[in-house]
């Protein structure tokens, strides 16, 4: 913790990755984001240039960002399924870890986050931000409420502007 403020690292400077550098922003007086990561360091570079007038620090290599002495939390943005590497790495560091949905592909793969995790004693948290929304805080009252009956299968088909570069 630098200046009493939690220092974040973003893992992944693409369009999920700006979301979280916001979020931290957004709390600028309890967290500020003092590293970037990307495979591309350019990419990494633009955000810190764009997002942080130059002041976090840039990697291409995410055991380099979380033996960052100021980092004391990483948010991993990475594509699904590139979120393992990450998330052992900043356990094995003893930095913490909110990580984009979903957790991991595959069961197996997700066991080895939350035992090292756990090993480590850091926090594992996933985010699913949705669930807070007033239209799922309606559709979760009706549930609740019975008015579907007894659920055993829900699928739901969300539409989301996106961009061709995303």
């Amino acid at each position: 913790m630098k200046n009493g403020k939690i220092g974040w690292g973003i893992v992944g400077c693409g369009v999920i990755g700006y979301w979280h550098d916001r979020a931290v922003r957004a709390n600028a007086d309890r967290a500020e984001v003092v590293a970037y990561c990307d495979t591309d360091l350019s990419r990494a570079e633009a955000f810190n240039q764009k997002y942080a007038s130059g002041n976090a620090t840039t990697y291409n290599d995410v055991r380099a960002l979380v033996r960052d002495p100021n980092v004391d939390v990483i948010s991993v943005c990475t594509p699904s399924g590139l979120h393992l590497e990450p998330v052992l790495a900043a356990a094995e560091a003893g930095v913490h870890v909110l990580c984009e949905k979903p957790l991991e592909i595959t069961l197996e793969r997700i066991d080895r986050m939350i035992e090292a995790a756990e090993k480590a004693r850091i926090k594992l948290g996933v985010v699913f931000q949705r669930r807070t929304y007033e239209p799922v805080q309606r559709i979760k009252r009706a549930v609740d409420a019975g008015k579907f009956g007894k659920l055993i299968l829900a699928d739901a088909y969300l539409k989301f502007y996106r961009t061709r570069s995303y």
